[in-house]
């Protein structure tokens, strides 16, 4: 073939050819060349796609369904080529050999040796249907692995012609064709709904850990234990977001205050669960989903696909709600079977539990009342009281220490020492920071009376030793040096300033001191007033105001 398109070249680039009587005409002629292969013809077959029509007339493949003749087709023209490119349209409900013409036929040969060498062209989804048809039943690639690694390529890149589709029919088969062939489960994930079978087994793990540990029949209420269910009550959260018509983890509410809302929903999915499985004859995750059950599957559904032996009886675990078993060449799959829809009796749930969670912390944006069943509000209700009760009591402590009183101690501790030495230390020139205070004594038989502070530091003395003196881990109200709002001083002030203003040297001079311990100051002084950090440092380590509470800062400052 190489050796005729030489020819061909070198004829048709001789000057003296193309001038002679051979070729000279007075017509006028087209861009058409001159010159063709007889296989370029159009009347022309090759011999392979003559073989091909002939098996369809055979008495054997007139016995064959139209599956086993595709396959066997399949199998005869399994490594042809050819060159005749087909611009024309061929559509097809279930695309054939036997379906397309001779020319469309060798214009498929020829697309299909593109594609193999990396080279896909939109010519007609029909032409890629039959293609993939042939990778599903291992035509032109090794079974297993590789064949799936194949049809998961050129799927993805002939989406960008017909995404539509390709997205309806081609993901399931990627699906059937890891069960059908026991690839790794992992394969089939980007293309089956597992996201959704794993929400719905977290639901039924939880429902059913709930209705074991029940209290018994009769028995007294309790407060459910909030400090366990933390991070059970996240993965809860993420599943119902996956399941529920209602967004809850969009919801406002959640935003502000995610595990509140949490640990709320879960302590209600808990009563619900253990509710459901008292008075009901399905359990609460049977009630939203329904039950498990098994249909019969049919393997690469609205595909051209032939077997030509039975598969063998295997078990395959897609994921943990959905199996698939075949005995004697039949197919089953185990599971829910809901196509992936979201629960609307889930949904009422989470927004029940966001509305009464928002009217109990006096939330702003309230939500409308849905008419949920009574039993359930009062049942949420209960769950928000029980939450309130435990969330005061681990309330955590806040200790404010005022690092401006330390001199003032120490000079109390310094007043105290002097005070305790006797006579013959102060002779001998004891340094009081070096007293052993553990060898003094305070008796009246060793020295003659009672040891007194001197009366100028028996007030101080009597200030930072009695009991009715403030602790040191209250908080003050202003510090000794503070001569701004919220106790803050001079410094901090103009610290302050320098950060609104966004002027670096007016920092430098407005901290004074190490900025670090200006900044933990600041912090510790608006917290009563933010609630929050004030101020943080950025990724070059330069101090700034956190934006949502610079107006607050600036309305503090201008006071």
């Amino acid at each position: 073939m190489a050796d005729i398109d030489k020819i061909l070249e070198q004829l048709l680039s001789d000057p003296r050819l193309r001038t002679g009587r051979a070729f000279s005409s007075a017509k006028n002629y087209g861009d058409e060349p001159i010159i063709r292969r007889g296989s370029q013809m159009h009347g022309f077959v090759p011999e392979p796609i003559k073989r091909l029509r002939e098996l369809q007339t055979t008495p054997t493949g007139r016995t064959w369904s139209e599956t086993r003749l595709f396959y066997e087709q399949a199998r005869l023209l399994e490594d042809f080529e050819d060159h005749a490119p087909y611009t024309g349209q061929f559509l097809s409900y279930y695309p054939t050999y036997r379906s397309m013409n001779d020319r469309q036929l060798r214009g498929y040969f020829t697309w299909r040796a593109n594609v193999r060498r990396g080279q896909i062209e939109d010519v007609s989804t029909s032409f890629a249907y039959v293609y993939i048809y042939e990778l599903l039943m291992g035509i032109g690639v090794e079974p297993g692995t590789g064949g799936f690694e194949a049809i998961q390529a050129f799927y993805q890149a002939y989406r960008t012609f017909d995404q539509a589709s390709m997205d309806r029919n081609v993901r399931p088969w990627l699906v059937d064709y890891v069960v059908d062939h026991g690839l790794d489960p992992k394969l089939a994930t980007p293309y089956a709904d597992t996201a959704h079978d794993g929400a719905i087994a977290l639901l039924e793990g939880i429902d059913r850990a709930a209705v074991l540990s029940a209290p018994p029949k009769g028995s007294r209420r309790e407060a459910l234990g909030f400090g366990t269910l933390a991070e059970p009550a996240k993965k809860l959260m993420e599943a119902a977001a996956e399941l529920s018509t209602y967004r809850i983890t969009e919801s406002k509410l959640y935003k502000d205050a995610p595990d509140d809302l949490e640990l709320v929903f879960c302590a209600v999915f808990i009563r619900l669960a253990r509710h459901y499985a008292r008075t009901h004859n399905q359990g609460l995750t049977e009630t939203l989903f329904g039950t498990r059950f098994a249909v019969r599957h049919l393997m690469y559904a609205s595909a051209i696909h032939y077997d030509p032996a039975p598969h063998e009886d295997c078990v395959f675990e897609l994921s943990p709600t959905r199996r698939y078993v075949c005995r004697q060449g039949n197919w089953t799959c185990e599971g829910y079977h809901d196509g992936g829809a979201k629960s609307a009796k889930l949904g009422d749930i989470c927004r029940a539990v966001d509305r009464q969670l928002r009217a109990a912390l006096d939330y702003p944006a309230q939500l409308k009342d849905h008419a949920e069943p009574k039993y359930l509000v009062k049942m949420i209700d209960a769950e928000i009281v029980d939450y309130l009760a435990y969330k005061e009591a681990h309330r955590p402590i806040v200790i404010d220490i005022d690092l401006s009183k330390l001199a003032g101690i120490r000079s109390a501790a310094a007043v105290t020492q002097e005070a305790l030495l006797v006579d013959e230390e102060r002779d001998e020139g004891t340094p009081s920071g070096a007293a052993d205070l553990s060898s003094c004594s305070n008796s009246p038989d060793s020295h003659g009376g009672d040891i007194k502070p001197p009366p100028a530091h028996a007030e101080l003395l009597a200030e930072t030793s009695s009991p009715a003196a403030p602790s040191l881990l209250a908080p003050e109200s202003t510090p000794s040096d503070g001569t701004g709002p919220y106790g803050l001083s001079q410094g901090e002030v103009s610290f302050l300033w320098a950060l609104l203003k966004g002027n670096k040297e007016e920092l430098i001079q407005g901290a004074g001191k190490s900025v670090d311990l200006v900044v933990d100051a600041v912090n510790e002084k608006l917290f009563d007033l933010l609630g929050d950090t004030a101020v943080e440092f950025g990724d070059d380590g330069t101090p700034q105001l956190v934006e949502d509470y610079a107006g607050d800062v600036r309305d503090v400052l201008e006071q």
